[in-house]
């Protein structure tokens, strides 16, 4: 029990620090669980890029976060796949991938979207996002996606989302089996990624790879690898698209572009590449990038959204909207 487990805590002072301030998910874990040891030491050993800047883009994701509505459109729609029970008191919602907890406290901020109530628990790999979800009073859990420290069937639904790429492929059967465990009889699993094929991986292959400290050398999903993984775990899935755009908002339209342009600088740790562009080449480039005309003719639409970046006037103020598609597996635990 004082094994070393967040940059701030040994285990046996996390637990107490947990029963203490979030009962509900002290009930819950269950750390003496087969394979526990093993997972908790591996934990030790491991360093996270999101951890600070220094170990890859940390620091800077979690600044480009204060801002948790960038990215509500998605999230909304992820959120509502994740809680069709609208007649349900409390949902609760394990965020597997959840950083600092910025679905968690983007809902908080967002409550009246949802008839039910959501309650969330916050999981990450890397301890240090861990410490900042718990520093904003979330419940949160250091714990890799392929090895859960959570009681079997204990949550409503589970959502693996905004980073499932990093998972690493061999573990990803692991991690949905993981997912399914823990998740009640007749509730949702839902996982998020952008297809292999899309700008956004694109994007990530093209600048952030040779631009951000870093690096991302990882693999994203395709549709027949997500319809795999939950065939392999025994569970029927439907795999749908879904508009995720980033979405930020300001008194001018330069003010826009600026906002964009050091949102996406923090969120994938190219703020000093784009630092030797001017704000034009900025623009230039992420509307080369995210440009979707391509793709969402290959996918037949959604013909409702936009195709390229843009800045326009909305409600008093100018948005700036740079366009994602994601595709997302929904699955509903059976028994």
């Amino acid at each position: 029990m004082n094994r070393p487990y967040l940059p701030s805590l040994v285990l046996r002072d996390y637990l107490h620090t947990v029963a203490t301030l979030h009962p509900q998910l002290r009930e819950l874990l269950d750390f003496g669980r087969p394979g526990a040891a093993e997972a908790l030491a591996e934990l030790a050993g491991t360093v996270s890029e999101f951890d600070s800047d220094s170990t890859g883009r940390g620091d800077s994701y979690r600044r480009a976060q204060r801002d948790t509505l960038v990215r509500w459109t998605g999230m909304r729609q992820l959120l509502e796949l994740a809680t069709p029970d609208a007649a349900a008191p409390v949902t609760l919602i394990l965020d597997v991938l959840g950083g600092d907890g910025t679905v968690a406290r983007a809902a908080s901020s967002q409550s009246a979207c949802f008839e039910s109530k959501l309650a969330f628990i916050t999981g990450d790999l890397s301890g240090h996002m861990v410490d900042k979800a718990l520093a904003h009073g979330l419940p949160a859990v250091r714990q890799a996606a392929h090895f859960l420290f959570l009681r079997d069937a204990g949550v409503d639904a589970v959502l693996l989302a905004y980073g499932t790429h990093h998972i690493p492929a061999r573990r990803r059967p692991q991690a949905v089996a993981e997912a399914a465990r823990v998740v009640r009889p007749g509730g949702r699993i839902v996982l998020h990624d952008f297809d292999e094929s899309s700008p956004m991986a694109g994007f990530f292959g093209e600048v952030v790879h040779p631009h951000a400290s870093g690096g991302h050398d990882y693999r994203h999903f395709s549709r027949a690898e997500l319809t795999g993984l939950f065939a392999a775990a025994g569970l029927p899935v439907r795999v749908v698209d879904l508009y995720d755009p980033l979405i930020v908002r300001a008194d001018t339209a330069e003010s826009a572009y600026a906002g964009m342009r050091d949102y996406v600088g923090d969120m994938y740790g190219v703020r000093e590449f784009f630092a030797t562009l001017t704000d034009d080449e900025v623009w230039r480039l992420l509307t080369r990038h995210f440009d979707h005309t391509r793709y969402l003719a290959g996918i037949g639409g959604p013909g409702d959204v936009p195709a390229r970046p843009l800045v326009y006037r909305a409600d008093g103020q100018f948005v700036a909207e740079v366009p994602r598609m994601a595709i997302v597996a929904v699955a509903t635990r059976t028994a």
